[in-house]
């Protein structure tokens, strides 16, 4: 049901609706459970508010059709607990926002269906699901992915920014060991091709330690930072473009969030695009499908995002054949 739809469904509803029918069909409705690696302030994201709209698209309003069992991990300790609750609370499908809480949902329950938005790089080789084509289990959506050829061109999108460098550090808030077994034999592989050394990764694990990892990270010669977007970094990316400007380390990241906060580039997936995507495989599995039968999808959408003030306080001249290439300037 595309948006216009949607809308005059919403008029009809708003005429013909007794005053008493939302609580009245209250307890008939299904429970779409989310479990979220963040303060109630996530809900502020383009993201969120993305697959909000995605699920009005495909026809859902939430307190006629469903509503929402949220579940906030600001401490990412009781991730493993909320997960438990929200299948204690038997919703329809549970959506995992994000790499973090994916184990926890996965531990949690092989029965309820769990939709993932950009929750894993590499499901296969992660035991999520048996394929793409044919995830086998409970769990299907879109993932978050990860390629020689996305890092190869990022890396080069840097290079074209910055100039000819030689050690990249990569800033990092998630496991290590998924860095190890995901990101560093990709990226390395990719910035060998390039001639480019990677550091680190310089773990994060809360707010408090990145002004320490990014002395550590200047001390050891590095000449930009290459930045994970979890729990601690998504959510201080203005501090994080203020790092980079006070220690002249220019920064590249996935989502255009980043840049629009003040780092100075990215390219990666379309977070918005992918959320509303997400919202499609939640609304199949409301009317009935089975996540084993709904195939895994990798991000379509990819966005240059090139901030001009940035670029002038690190002293630096974005070339004008990239600023054309870009999905939005920052000036």
């Amino acid at each position: 049901m595309r948006r216009r739809e949607v809308i005059a469904g919403l008029a009809l509803a708003a005429t013909n609706w007794p005053l008493t029918a939302p609580a009245q069909q209250a307890g008939r409705l299904k429970r779409v459970g989310v479990l979220h690696p963040g303060p109630h302030a996530v809900l502020n994201t383009q993201g969120w508010r993305a697959f909000e709209y995605g699920l009005r698209e495909e026809g859902f309003l939430e307190g006629r059709d469903f509503e929402f069992e949220h579940r906030f991990a600001e401490d990412l300790g009781r991730l493993s607990s909320m997960a438990a609750e929200l299948v204690e609370a038997n919703v329809a499908v549970i959506l995992v926002r994000g790499p973090v809480p994916m184990q926890a949902a996965k531990v949690a329950t092989a029965t309820i269906p769990i939709v993932m938005a950009a929750s894993s790089t590499d499901p296969v080789g992660e035991g999520l699901i048996a394929s793409f084509a044919r995830p086998g289990g409970n769990i299907t959506g879109i993932t978050y992915a990860v390629s020689a050829e996305r890092f190869a061109k990022q890396l080069e999108l840097l290079k074209e920014s910055v100039g000819p460098i030689s050690r990249v550090a990569v800033l990092w808030d998630l496991d290590a060991e998924l860095y190890r077994r995901t990101w560093a034999p990709t990226l390395e592989r990719a910035a060998g091709q390039l001639g480019l050394r990677i550091l680190g990764p310089y773990e994060v694990r809360h707010v408090g330690d990145l002004d320490d990892a990014f002395t550590r990270i200047k001390e050891e010669r590095a000449e930009a930072v290459f930045a994970s977007a979890a729990s601690v970094i998504a959510p201080n990316a203005k501090l994080i473009g203020e790092l980079g400007i006070r220690h002249r380390l220019p920064i590249i990241s996935a989502f255009k969030e980043f840049p629009q906060a003040g780092t100075l580039i990215s390219y990666g997936p379309n977070i918005a695009a992918i959320y509303q995507r997400a919202a499609v495989f939640v609304g199949k599995i409301l009317t009935g499908s089975k996540p084993s039968d709904l195939p895994v999808e990798n991000p379509t959408t990819y966005d240059l995002v090139i901030n001009l003030k940035t670029a002038n306080a690190l002293g630096l001249t974005i070339p004008l054949t990239l600023q054309a290439q870009a999905d939005e300037v920052i000036e």
